[in-house]
C-alpha cells in the first residue's frame, strides 16, 4: 500500500489494504479519503470475477458500488480457475 500511496497521490487518504481496490469502497469511505471515482480516480475498466471473491472476503469488506462485480459468471474456459491459477507455476489444471 505504501508504494501505491507514493506513486498514486490521489489515493493517499485511503488507509490499510483498501488501497488495493478503491473501487470496492463505500461512497462514505471514498468521500472521507477525498476520492471521487470517475473524477479524481478512474473507475476500473474491467473487474475480473476472481477479484470479487477476494474483495468480498476482505475484513470489513463493503459491497461493490452499485452492486457490480464484473460478469455474473466466469467465461467457460476460466470457470474453475481462481486467482491462484494465474500465479502458480503449475498450469495442468
Amino acid at each position: 500500500g505504501d508504494y501505491v500511496r507514493l506513486w498514486v497521490p490521489e489515493l493517499q487518504g485511503i488507509k490499510g489494504a483498501d488501497i488495493h481496490s478503491p473501487w470496492a469502497l463505500s461512497s462514505a469511505a471514498l468521500s472521507q479519503a477525498g476520492v471521487t471515482l470517475g473524477e479524481t480516480y478512474p473507475r476500473p475498466v474491467v473487474t475480473a470475477p476472481e477479484w470479487s471473491r477476494h474483495i468480498s472476503q476482505r475484513p470489513g469488506g463493503s459491497p461493490h458500488p452499485r452492486g457490480r462485480r464484473g460478469p455474473a459468471q466466469a467465461p467457460a474456459q476460466h470457470k474453475d480457475r481462481g486467482i491462484d491459477f494465474y500465479f502458480s507455476r503449475k498450469k495442468d489444471v
